[in-house]
């Protein structure tokens, strides 16, 4: 794509740097030696519709923003390119750091041998992690999702409703089920509309379906028809992203006005309807993927904001938050933090939103206003080497049929992923993941343990 504009032409240039950087962390899951879960991979799409997508329209020569939305927000070409260039060194460093420093943390650790021995696998597990996940998410949720402390366990629906999906779609793998396999992907691609209907939100639903789609694209053959698939999944995911910010108004109307879950049906098969396949030569559809999927403006606004000299770095501020938010707020009731960004990207970007407004601070800002781009490539290292790390040790206990041990650690993983929040939301995710999954598994475990013997003693 060529174009007389230097900045769109360094836009094309990252873009392409960040696309080879993906592909070999690809080509890293696909190590016969390092089993991969998919974990570094979730965290890159998820990224990658965050940033890769926004900058890509502003390598269009004929894209510029001209909604009085995007331009009172600062939306440009050069904030993007700014923003775009920091978050390309964070995927330089999460690459470095998932495929050369992680084997190499992951072979310091020396787990003992004992930790995979093989293990015959409960088929049943699968099954009640999916349905623990529609419990949580459509029965807890909107009972307890509000008191602090409990919300963080009651709101990790969507993420055990993932991790059965996961293991269901493995089990039917390892079982030769093909046309099992197909429901279970089906299922899965269902979430994002069952979200919509639920609670007018598309992304809580997307964020569940990648890490599926992801997990069986490690272990499904043959590569190529993967790697189609997965293009074709993300070429779908922009028309879907299009379709719905485009009527996301008039379908938030039905679901947050009380509305039935017939009339937000109805909603949901007019936009269908008048299905619009993503043209990149439409101003309109540009600008929508502009003011939704592009956090790459909101980061060069704080680098320039930070170096004009109108405010210092946090120097950590927003990291001793996130260590402090290990401690549920059950324990400490004053505790002085809460969930969220909080004023974070107002403070660092200088720019003011409507009152109300809910703006993710997102790994690639946080990161950068605490220590600058060292700060990113830091922070951006760590967060590959945690990811893979944990990501082979799922891999060994899933191969190994310690599918209780997989949810252990896989379940967590996918806590850790939220390129688009804020380090005090991953951690108090992570945190409560960890808990919940322990208790889960613990209860679970002694339950079947009780069952077996119970049916022992009675032979």
């Amino acid at each position: 794509m060529l174009t007389d504009d230097p900045q769109r032409q360094w836009l094309t240039f990252w873009l392409c740097i960040w696309v080879v950087v993906v592909a070999l962390v690809i080509r890293s899951q696909w190590n016969k030696k390092l089993p991969s879960v998919g974990l570094p991979m979730i965290y890159l799409i998820q990224l990658s519709i965050l940033h890769w997508f926004g900058a890509m329209i502003y390598a269009f020569p004929w894209y510029n923003p001209k909604s009085a939305y995007l331009i009172s927000q600062k939306i440009t070409l050069t904030n993007t390119a700014i923003g775009f260039t920091q978050a390309v060194y964070g995927v330089i460093a999460f690459g470095v750091g998932s495929i050369i420093l992680a084997p190499l943390v992951e072979k310091m650790l020396k787990p003992s041998g004992r930790s995979y021995l093989p293990k015959q696998p409960n088929l049943k597990f699968p099954k009640n992690y999916i349905l623990l996940g529609v419990f949580f998410y459509f029965v807890l949720g909107p009972i307890l999702g509000r008191i602090p402390s409990i919300s963080v366990l009651v709101n990790s629906g969507f993420v055990m409703l993932s991790t059965g999906l996961c293991l269901a779609c493995w089990k039917a793998w390892y079982m030769r089920e093909k046309h099992a396999l197909m429901r279970w992907l089906l299922i899965s691609c269902c979430i994002p509309f069952v979200s919509i209907i639920n609670s007018g939100f598309a992304s809580f639903g997307v964020m569940a379906v990648v890490p599926v789609l992801i997990f069986v694209f490690t272990f499904y053959r043959p590569r190529c028809k993967s790697i189609i698939l997965l293009v074709l999944f993300l070429s779908l995911g922009l028309s879907f992203y299009t379709n719905y910010f485009r009527d996301r108004n008039l379908i938030r109307a039905q679901v947050w006005g009380g509305k039935g879950i017939e009339s937000r049906i109805e909603q949901l098969k007019k936009t269908a309807s008048n299905l619009e396949f993503f043209d990149p030569s439409k101003q309109a559809h540009l600008e929508l993927i502009d003011g939704r999927l592009n956090q790459n403006p909101q980061v060069g606004q704080g680098v320039r904001y930070i170096s004009s000299g109108a405010i210092d770095y946090a120097n950590g501020e927003t990291l001793a938050e996130a260590a402090v938010a290990v401690v549920p707020r059950i324990l400490w009731p004053g505790k002085p933090i809460s969930g969220g960004s909080g004023d974070l990207v107002n403070r660092y970007t200088g720019v003011k939103f409507a009152e109300g407004t809910s703006v993710g601070v997102g790994n690639i800002l946080e990161f950068y206003i605490n220590f600058g781009t060292e700060g990113v490539i830091l922070g951006f290292a760590i967060l590959g080497i945690l990811l893979r790390v944990i990501d082979i040790i799922a891999g060994k206990k899933l191969l190994s049929g310690d599918w209780e041990g997989f949810t252990f650690w896989f379940l967590p993983g996918l806590a850790m992923i939220n390129p688009g929040g804020s380090l005090t939301e991953i951690v108090g995710s992570v945190a409560g993941s960890v808990v919940l999954v322990y208790l889960i598994n613990k209860f679970y475990v002694q339950k079947r343990d009780r069952s077996k013997a119970l049916t022992t003693a009675s032979y």
